[in-house]
């Protein structure tokens, strides 16, 4: 009896290791995305919506299935690290990625903190996805780059054709742009679009990063007496309080924020000044354009995050649906293998519908995603659409 009773319990054994056998050969495995993002500063409303969105649509591929690659299922872990938006930082959170944490594909925010990561991923085989306003880092040089967002190269022109069209009394500009790659890269896209509209650049200023004093910014932007200020890469908290000591000044001009992505960042610096602002960089979740899942996604990131989504945070949630249909395309999670196929895919965007990969001719390689753009205002405190060119259409 005692050794019937010693088979069972060693026959029991045995079942629950071939169960816990089979449980884990079925088991999904995980690819690490890494995020390089601004999670302190004024840009971390944009760094802190980047890590959820990212884990939004990691949790939506998990949920419909997961990436297919033959007879193996993946889904994707998000892993966010505070790069500060600058490049001293951004090498610090890239090396710690690549070296510490292994991954394979990375998310970068902030052209200074991209360009020091790019100096990593291209050399050690990783997919850089980006979302730098600037061109240096976009072409054929850089194979294992990829942007997910628009940028002023997109925005700039739409942005100006309604300005133009709108406000023909306006005829002169003044321009910030903050003292960094991404403002100095912003900067050389923005202002020729202006003049070629025949707009006259009456100030061309910069200013720093974490600055905390904005009355004498606003005072050299408003001795000009231009007709527009275009606070083009100060991020929303910042042009809030540039807005509000512009009022003060008596300023009545037009108002632009191209790298304005909505209005919680702007109205809770700016107040009643940002009333009227024109954004190149913000979504309209309410508005005619928005979808039912859209509005369902922002109603649950103002939940959670205190504002609503943004252009940035955007391109991180589209980014993995980017890579899910990279990797199922390419057969493997090998990144120099992924990259190689991206040109030829359709991916499911936050924008709506499916998009591609085009801009050949902006940048010399299929790298930029095919967005559409929108021109926003700030009515009453909501953000109302203007505009709206969505190039899917066109072809």
């Amino acid at each position: 009896m005692n050794n019937n009773l010693h088979v069972r319990r060693w026959s029991v054994i045995g079942s629950l290791v071939l169960s816990a056998a089979s449980v884990a050969a079925n088991a999904d495995e995980m690819i690490k995305v890494g995020l390089s993002v601004p999670l302190s500063g004024s840009g971390a409303v944009w760094g802190r919506g980047s890590d959820w969105m990212c884990k939004k649509a990691a949790k939506e591929i998990k949920d419909s299935g997961g990436v297919k690659v033959r007879d193996t299922t993946y889904n994707f872990d998000c892993i966010s690290y505070d790069n500060k938006y600058t490049a001293a930082d951004g090498s610090k959170v890239a090396q710690t990625l690549l070296n510490r944490d292994g991954v394979k594909y990375i998310f970068g925010m902030g052209t200074a903190a991209i360009l020091a990561t790019q100096a990593m991923t291209e050399r050690q085989g990783v997919l850089l996805f980006s979302t730098s306003w600037g061109t240096k880092s976009k072409g054929p040089k850089f194979p294992l780059t990829v942007s997910v967002v628009n940028s002023p190269v997109e925005i700039m022109p739409a942005m100006v054709a309604y300005v133009k069209k709108s406000f023909p009394q306006a005829k002169t500009v003044a321009i910030l742009n903050v003292n960094d790659a991404s403002g100095r890269e912003s900067e050389t896209t923005s202002r020729p679009i202006w003049e070629k509209a025949g707009l006259k650049i009456v100030t061309n200023d910069f200013y720093e990063r974490g600055t905390t004093e904005f009355q004498p910014i606003a005072a050299r932007l408003a001795a000009g007496q231009p007709d527009i200020i275009d606070l083009a890469t100060a991020p929303p908290a910042d042009a809030g309080q540039i807005f509000k000591e512009l009022d003060t000044l008596g300023f009545k001009g037009l108002k632009i924020s191209d790298n304005g992505t909505g209005r919680d960042g702007l109205v809770t610096t700016g107040g009643a000044s940002a009333n009227g602002v024109l954004m190149g960089a913000a979504i309209p979740m309410d508005g005619p354009s928005a979808t039912d899942h859209q509005k369902k996604v922002n109603s649950e990131a103002r939940a959670q995050l205190g504002e609503s989504l943004a252009l940035p945070p955007i391109g991180a949630y589209d980014a993995i649906y980017m890579l899910k249909a990279a990797i199922e395309k390419a057969g493997t999670i090998d990144p120099k293998q992924v990259a190689s196929v991206l040109p030829q895919i359709s991916y499911k965007t936050f924008y709506g519908g499916e998009t591609h990969l085009a801009g050949r001719e902006s940048y010399g390689s299929v790298i930029q995603p095919v967005l559409p753009v929108y021109i926003t205002q700030i009515v009453n405190g909501e953000v109302v659409e203007k505009a709206r060119l969505d190039p899917r259409k066109a072809n």
